[in-house]
Protein backbone atom coordinates (compact mmCIF):
# COMPACT_ATOMS: atom_id res chain seq x y z
CA UNK A 1 0.00 0.00 0.00
CA UNK A 2 0.94 3.69 -0.72
CA UNK A 3 2.31 5.79 2.01
CA UNK A 4 0.22 8.29 2.16
CA UNK A 5 1.08 11.62 4.02
CA UNK A 6 -1.14 14.88 4.34
CA UNK A 7 -1.02 18.31 5.37
CA UNK A 8 -3.34 21.26 5.09
CA UNK A 9 -3.81 25.29 5.53
CA UNK A 10 -6.41 26.57 6.59
CA UNK A 11 -7.29 30.15 5.59
CA UNK A 12 -8.88 32.49 8.61
CA UNK A 13 -10.93 36.35 8.00
CA UNK A 14 -11.30 38.42 11.36
CA UNK A 15 -13.44 41.21 12.71
CA UNK A 16 -12.13 43.55 14.98
CA UNK A 17 -13.17 44.78 18.53
CA UNK A 18 -15.90 47.46 16.63
CA UNK A 19 -17.37 44.25 15.57
CA UNK A 20 -15.94 45.45 11.78
CA UNK A 21 -15.31 42.68 9.03
CA UNK A 22 -11.74 43.21 8.16
CA UNK A 23 -10.88 42.91 4.49
CA UNK A 24 -8.06 44.97 2.21
CA UNK A 25 -9.61 48.01 2.24
CA UNK A 26 -10.46 48.46 5.93
CA UNK A 27 -7.08 46.78 7.27
CA UNK A 28 -3.32 47.40 6.89
CA UNK A 29 -0.30 44.14 6.52
CA UNK A 30 0.86 45.76 9.32
CA UNK A 31 -3.16 44.34 11.02
CA UNK A 32 -1.83 41.15 10.65
CA UNK A 33 1.98 41.43 10.52
CA UNK A 34 2.10 42.17 14.10
CA UNK A 35 0.58 38.41 14.82
CA UNK A 36 2.96 36.55 12.64
CA UNK A 37 6.12 38.36 13.61
CA UNK A 38 5.27 36.79 17.34
CA UNK A 39 4.43 33.27 15.93
CA UNK A 40 7.46 31.37 16.41
CA UNK A 41 9.51 29.21 14.06
CA UNK A 42 10.65 26.03 14.12
CA UNK A 43 13.25 24.51 12.86
CA UNK A 44 13.59 22.87 9.91
CA UNK A 45 10.39 24.40 8.73
CA UNK A 46 12.33 25.94 5.71
CA UNK A 47 13.11 21.99 4.65
CA UNK A 48 9.10 22.26 3.81
CA UNK A 49 7.18 25.36 3.80
CA UNK A 50 8.20 28.42 1.08
CA UNK A 51 8.30 31.67 2.14
CA UNK A 52 5.26 33.65 1.86
CA UNK A 53 4.29 37.28 2.32
CA UNK A 54 7.09 39.24 2.73
CA UNK A 55 8.82 36.20 5.43
CA UNK A 56 12.47 36.09 6.14
CA UNK A 57 11.67 32.28 7.81
CA UNK A 58 8.53 30.51 6.89
CA UNK A 59 6.53 30.02 9.77
CA UNK A 60 3.70 28.26 9.80
CA UNK A 61 1.34 31.41 10.16
CA UNK A 62 1.71 33.91 8.01
CA UNK A 63 -0.31 36.92 6.28
CA UNK A 64 -2.81 36.03 3.22
CA UNK A 65 -3.51 38.10 0.82
CA UNK A 66 -2.73 39.52 -2.44
CA UNK A 67 0.75 39.94 -3.00
CA UNK A 68 1.75 42.92 -5.08
CA UNK A 69 5.23 42.90 -6.91
CA UNK A 70 7.89 44.83 -8.47
CA UNK A 71 9.23 44.48 -12.17
CA UNK A 72 11.40 41.37 -11.10
CA UNK A 73 8.83 39.73 -9.72
CA UNK A 74 10.33 40.34 -5.67
CA UNK A 75 7.45 40.52 -3.18
CA UNK A 76 6.97 44.25 -2.51
CA UNK A 77 3.72 44.61 -0.12
CA UNK A 78 0.80 42.44 1.05
CA UNK A 79 -2.97 43.83 0.58
CA UNK A 80 -4.52 41.13 3.09
CA UNK A 81 -7.04 39.10 3.90
CA UNK A 82 -6.50 37.24 6.77
CA UNK A 83 -4.09 34.60 8.13
CA UNK A 84 -3.23 31.07 7.24
CA UNK A 85 -2.39 28.54 9.59
CA UNK A 86 -0.48 25.66 7.80
CA UNK A 87 1.00 22.02 8.80
CA UNK A 88 3.96 20.08 8.21
CA UNK A 89 2.57 16.55 6.42
CA UNK A 90 1.93 13.67 8.73
CA UNK A 91 1.43 10.30 8.71
CA UNK A 92 -2.47 10.58 9.45
CA UNK A 93 -4.88 12.85 10.23
CA UNK A 94 -4.97 12.99 13.45
CA UNK A 95 -1.61 14.28 13.37
CA UNK A 96 -2.69 17.13 11.41
CA UNK A 97 -5.19 17.75 13.98
CA UNK A 98 -2.63 18.11 16.93
CA UNK A 99 0.21 20.31 15.14
CA UNK A 100 -3.26 22.59 13.63
CA UNK A 101 -4.61 22.97 17.13
CA UNK A 102 -1.39 24.24 18.78
CA UNK A 103 -0.53 26.59 15.62
CA UNK A 104 -4.49 27.39 15.75
CA UNK A 105 -4.34 28.27 19.88
CA UNK A 106 -1.32 30.60 19.46
CA UNK A 107 -2.36 32.27 16.50
CA UNK A 108 -5.58 33.10 17.94
CA UNK A 109 -4.12 34.07 21.70
CA UNK A 110 -1.75 36.50 19.54
CA UNK A 111 -4.82 38.06 17.56
CA UNK A 112 -6.91 38.38 20.89
CA UNK A 113 -3.55 40.25 21.96
CA UNK A 114 -4.49 42.79 19.13
CA UNK A 115 -8.02 43.06 19.25
CA UNK A 116 -9.15 40.43 16.76
CA UNK A 117 -11.01 37.58 16.52
CA UNK A 118 -11.52 34.95 14.42
CA UNK A 119 -14.68 34.99 11.97
CA UNK A 120 -16.10 31.31 9.97
CA UNK A 121 -17.26 31.87 6.92
CA UNK A 122 -15.44 30.59 3.25
CA UNK A 123 -16.66 33.26 1.64
CA UNK A 124 -17.32 37.17 2.03
CA UNK A 125 -20.46 38.25 3.13
CA UNK A 126 -21.00 41.14 2.18
CA UNK A 127 -18.45 42.51 -1.14
CA UNK A 128 -17.37 40.98 -4.40
CA UNK A 129 -15.47 44.17 -5.14
CA UNK A 130 -12.47 45.72 -3.33
CA UNK A 131 -11.10 49.26 -4.11
CA UNK A 132 -7.06 47.74 -4.78
CA UNK A 133 -8.32 46.42 -7.52
CA UNK A 134 -7.84 49.52 -9.24
CA UNK A 135 -4.21 50.31 -7.93
CA UNK A 136 -2.11 47.82 -10.39
CA UNK A 137 0.44 49.73 -12.23
CA UNK A 138 1.76 48.78 -15.63
CA UNK A 139 5.32 47.07 -14.28
CA UNK A 140 3.31 44.66 -12.15
CA UNK A 141 0.89 43.32 -14.81
CA UNK A 142 4.16 42.43 -16.64
CA UNK A 143 4.86 39.91 -13.92
CA UNK A 144 1.86 38.33 -14.31
CA UNK A 145 -0.61 37.51 -16.84
CA UNK A 146 -4.23 38.89 -16.69
CA UNK A 147 -5.19 35.41 -15.72
CA UNK A 148 -3.38 35.08 -12.74
CA UNK A 149 -4.04 38.45 -11.99
CA UNK A 150 -7.94 37.24 -12.11
CA UNK A 151 -7.03 34.72 -9.74
CA UNK A 152 -5.23 36.42 -7.24
CA UNK A 153 -8.12 39.04 -7.18
CA UNK A 154 -11.04 36.84 -6.65
CA UNK A 155 -8.97 34.67 -3.98
CA UNK A 156 -9.29 37.88 -1.72
CA UNK A 157 -13.05 36.87 -1.13
CA UNK A 158 -12.65 33.20 -0.67
CA UNK A 159 -11.35 31.42 2.76
CA UNK A 160 -10.79 28.07 2.81
CA UNK A 161 -8.77 24.67 3.43
CA UNK A 162 -6.25 23.46 0.99
CA UNK A 163 -5.85 19.94 1.57
CA UNK A 164 -2.10 18.93 0.27
CA UNK A 165 -1.16 14.99 -0.28
CA UNK A 166 1.78 12.75 -1.17
CA UNK A 167 1.62 8.73 -1.85
CA UNK A 168 4.71 7.09 -2.14
CA UNK A 169 5.30 4.97 -4.00
CA UNK A 170 1.81 6.06 -7.07
CA UNK A 171 3.47 6.92 -10.06
CA UNK A 172 2.42 10.10 -11.68
CA UNK A 173 0.11 8.52 -13.72
CA UNK A 174 -1.82 6.96 -11.11
CA UNK A 175 -1.55 10.61 -9.00
CA UNK A 176 -3.08 11.91 -12.15
CA UNK A 177 -6.02 9.33 -12.34
CA UNK A 178 -6.80 10.62 -8.64
CA UNK A 179 -6.63 14.18 -9.97
CA UNK A 180 -9.62 12.58 -12.49
CA UNK A 181 -10.98 10.83 -9.35
CA UNK A 182 -11.56 13.78 -7.37
CA UNK A 183 -13.21 15.64 -10.07
CA UNK A 184 -15.77 12.85 -10.56
CA UNK A 185 -16.60 13.20 -7.08
CA UNK A 186 -15.91 16.63 -5.39
CA UNK A 187 -19.71 17.26 -5.49
CA UNK A 188 -20.52 15.03 -2.55
CA UNK A 189 -16.52 15.42 -0.96
CA UNK A 190 -17.75 19.12 0.18
CA UNK A 191 -21.14 19.71 1.28
CA UNK A 192 -19.81 18.29 4.93
CA UNK A 193 -17.93 21.43 4.77
CA UNK A 194 -19.88 23.68 3.81
CA UNK A 195 -19.85 27.37 5.84
CA UNK A 196 -20.42 30.22 2.90
CA UNK A 197 -24.07 30.90 3.26
CA UNK A 198 -24.12 34.39 2.84
CA UNK A 199 -23.21 37.00 -0.35
CA UNK A 200 -23.78 40.82 -0.67
CA UNK A 201 -25.20 41.22 2.77
CA UNK A 202 -28.18 38.37 2.48
CA UNK A 203 -28.43 35.11 3.16
CA UNK A 204 -27.48 32.98 -0.70
CA UNK A 205 -29.73 30.91 -1.97
CA UNK A 206 -28.39 27.90 -1.26
CA UNK A 207 -25.09 26.58 1.09
CA UNK A 208 -22.07 27.47 -0.54
CA UNK A 209 -21.49 30.58 -2.36
CA UNK A 210 -17.54 29.91 -2.50
CA UNK A 211 -17.99 27.35 -4.64
CA UNK A 212 -21.25 28.21 -6.49
CA UNK A 213 -19.76 31.15 -8.50
CA UNK A 214 -16.28 29.44 -8.55
CA UNK A 215 -17.40 25.98 -10.47
CA UNK A 216 -16.38 27.09 -14.01
CA UNK A 217 -13.42 29.21 -13.17
CA UNK A 218 -11.55 27.08 -10.29
CA UNK A 219 -9.89 23.79 -10.20
CA UNK A 220 -11.06 21.79 -7.27
CA UNK A 221 -7.73 19.38 -7.24
CA UNK A 222 -4.00 19.71 -9.00
CA UNK A 223 -1.16 17.67 -8.73
CA UNK A 224 2.33 19.63 -8.14
CA UNK A 225 5.86 18.15 -8.44
CA UNK A 226 7.14 20.15 -4.50
CA UNK A 227 10.81 19.41 -3.68
CA UNK A 228 10.86 16.03 -5.72
CA UNK A 229 7.61 15.02 -4.54
CA UNK A 230 4.19 14.88 -6.42
CA UNK A 231 1.75 16.55 -3.96
CA UNK A 232 -1.96 16.46 -4.46
CA UNK A 233 -3.93 19.51 -3.93
CA UNK A 234 -7.40 19.64 -3.21
CA UNK A 235 -8.82 23.43 -2.93
CA UNK A 236 -12.66 22.30 -2.18
CA UNK A 237 -13.39 22.43 1.46
CA UNK A 238 -14.69 25.34 3.07
CA UNK A 239 -13.40 26.37 6.56
CA UNK A 240 -14.40 24.01 9.12
CA UNK A 241 -15.71 25.06 12.38
CA UNK A 242 -14.33 22.28 14.86
CA UNK A 243 -11.24 19.86 15.26
CA UNK A 244 -14.02 16.78 15.08
CA UNK A 245 -14.93 18.24 11.97
CA UNK A 246 -12.33 18.88 10.15
CA UNK A 247 -10.61 15.53 11.10
CA UNK A 248 -13.92 13.56 9.89
CA UNK A 249 -13.20 15.29 6.65
CA UNK A 250 -9.87 14.99 6.44
CA UNK A 251 -10.23 11.09 7.33
CA UNK A 252 -12.90 10.96 4.54
CA UNK A 253 -10.56 12.60 1.99
CA UNK A 254 -7.62 10.13 2.59
CA UNK A 255 -10.08 7.06 2.71
CA UNK A 256 -11.68 8.18 -0.89
CA UNK A 257 -8.03 8.68 -1.98
CA UNK A 258 -6.93 4.79 -0.95
CA UNK A 259 -10.19 3.46 -1.88
CA UNK A 260 -9.73 1.31 -5.40
CA UNK A 261 -14.09 0.47 -5.44
CA UNK A 262 -15.00 3.77 -6.66
CA UNK A 263 -15.07 3.49 -10.63
CA UNK A 264 -16.04 7.16 -11.35
CA UNK A 265 -13.11 9.48 -12.98
CA UNK A 266 -13.60 12.86 -15.11
CA UNK A 267 -10.86 14.75 -17.31
CA UNK A 268 -12.36 17.82 -15.84
CA UNK A 269 -14.71 18.93 -12.73
CA UNK A 270 -18.30 19.29 -13.70
CA UNK A 271 -19.33 23.03 -12.72
CA UNK A 272 -23.28 22.53 -13.26
CA UNK A 273 -22.98 19.51 -10.28
CA UNK A 274 -20.52 21.81 -8.27
CA UNK A 275 -23.09 24.37 -8.45
CA UNK A 276 -25.94 21.71 -7.42
CA UNK A 277 -24.21 20.66 -4.80
CA UNK A 278 -23.22 24.14 -3.56
CA UNK A 279 -26.86 25.06 -4.12
CA UNK A 280 -28.35 21.86 -2.18
CA UNK A 281 -25.96 19.75 -1.05
CA UNK A 282 -27.39 16.07 0.37
CA UNK A 283 -30.85 17.23 -0.17
CA UNK A 284 -30.84 16.41 -3.76
CA UNK A 285 -31.35 12.42 -4.20
CA UNK A 286 -28.39 12.05 -6.24
CA UNK A 287 -26.08 13.47 -4.45
CA UNK A 288 -27.00 12.00 -1.37
CA UNK A 289 -26.81 8.16 -2.89
CA UNK A 290 -23.50 9.42 -4.02
CA UNK A 291 -22.44 10.12 -1.16
CA UNK A 292 -23.83 7.84 0.76
CA UNK A 293 -21.01 5.48 -1.68
CA UNK A 294 -18.37 7.59 -1.04
CA UNK A 295 -18.97 7.42 2.60
CA UNK A 296 -18.92 3.74 2.33
CA UNK A 297 -15.82 3.33 0.40
CA UNK A 298 -13.87 5.56 2.49
CA UNK A 299 -14.36 4.17 5.60
CA UNK A 300 -13.68 0.66 4.45
CA UNK A 301 -10.62 1.99 3.19
CA UNK A 302 -9.42 3.24 6.47
CA UNK A 303 -10.79 0.10 7.84
CA UNK A 304 -13.20 1.41 10.08
CA UNK A 305 -12.79 5.19 10.73
CA UNK A 306 -14.43 5.21 14.23
CA UNK A 307 -17.05 7.91 15.28
CA UNK A 308 -15.45 10.46 12.17
CA UNK A 309 -17.80 8.45 9.62
CA UNK A 310 -20.25 8.43 12.53
CA UNK A 311 -20.38 12.05 12.62
CA UNK A 312 -20.14 12.55 8.55
CA UNK A 313 -23.12 9.81 8.34
CA UNK A 314 -25.37 11.53 10.65
CA UNK A 315 -24.37 15.03 8.50
CA UNK A 316 -25.47 13.66 5.60
CA UNK A 317 -28.75 12.02 7.03
CA UNK A 318 -30.08 15.76 8.20
CA UNK A 319 -27.74 17.94 4.99
CA UNK A 320 -26.22 19.19 8.10
CA UNK A 321 -23.75 21.87 8.03
CA UNK A 322 -22.21 25.38 9.53
CA UNK A 323 -23.86 27.17 6.82
CA UNK A 324 -27.38 25.66 7.18
CA UNK A 325 -27.19 25.80 10.93
CA UNK A 326 -25.99 29.81 10.27
CA UNK A 327 -28.48 30.30 7.56
CA UNK A 328 -31.28 29.28 10.93
CA UNK A 329 -29.96 31.59 13.06
CA UNK A 330 -30.14 34.52 10.23
CA UNK A 331 -33.57 33.90 9.86
CA UNK A 332 -33.94 34.76 13.27
CA UNK A 333 -31.38 37.30 13.97
CA UNK A 334 -30.84 38.87 10.25
CA UNK A 335 -27.52 39.78 11.73
CA UNK A 336 -24.59 38.09 9.52
CA UNK A 337 -21.80 38.91 11.79
CA UNK A 338 -23.84 37.52 15.01
CA UNK A 339 -24.06 34.48 12.44
CA UNK A 340 -20.53 33.71 11.59
CA UNK A 341 -18.43 35.08 15.02
CA UNK A 342 -17.48 32.94 17.93
CA UNK A 343 -18.36 29.92 15.63
CA UNK A 344 -14.85 28.32 15.90
CA UNK A 345 -13.74 25.81 18.52
CA UNK A 346 -10.46 24.28 18.83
Amino acid sequence: MAVLRVGIEHEFVFADEAGRYLDADNSRYSTFSEIVDNFPTFAGDDAVFDCKSLEHYPKRCYVEGFERHDREGRSLETLPKGLEIRTLPHASADGVIAEFRRSYAEAMRLAGRAGLSAVLTSRHPFKTSLAFDARLGDEERKVRSEAQLALARSAMFTHGINVNVSLAGRPVEKMLGLVEKINYYAPVLIPWSFSSPFYEGKAFDGLCCRNYFRAHSRRMADLHLRRGVYVLEFRGFDACGDAQLLAAVLKLFCGFLLDESLPGKAPQQDPERLKLSSLRGFDDPSLRQEGQSVLRAARAALNGGGEAFDLLGAMLRENDSYAARMKSRYAETGCIMDCISGQYSY
